[in-house]
């Protein structure tokens, strides 16, 4: 599958379980955390240059939301808590790269 399958198969109303699962029918999640540094880093490379290309093409059709004149960028998926997004003060903790997301919220923001 692709990206462009994934985003045509994700149900509306999706669970963060579904949502992994679907990306791991387009990438195996796991191996991510095994691949050569450049091989990981070429893979950044070009995940960020999408979300880049579809914020541009979100602006253009006038789909980019803002809140207090700041844009915002909207995200369903599972949470990641990663250095940009973790808590001030919260140490990492790996085990994000085993549930891949699911359930990791909840550890840190509660039921919000």
């Amino acid at each position: 599958m692709n990206l462009e399958d994934f985003a045509k198969r994700l149900p509306k109303n999706f669970t963060e379980q579904e949502f992994v699962d679907l990306m791991n029918q387009v990438i195996d999640l796991k191996r991510i955390v095994d691949l050569p540094t450049a091989e990981r880093s070429a893979l950044f490379n070009g995940v960020q240059y999408l979300v880049d290309f579809i914020m541009l093409a979100q602006e253009a059709n006038g789909e980019l939301h803002t809140h207090e004149g700041h844009p915002v960028v909207d995200y369903g998926g599972p949470f990641i808590p990663h250095v940009l997004v973790r808590p001030e003060g919260v140490e990492m903790d790996r085990a994000a790269l085993e549930t891949f997301g699911v359930g990791e919220a909840d550890k840190y923001f509660g039921d919000e």
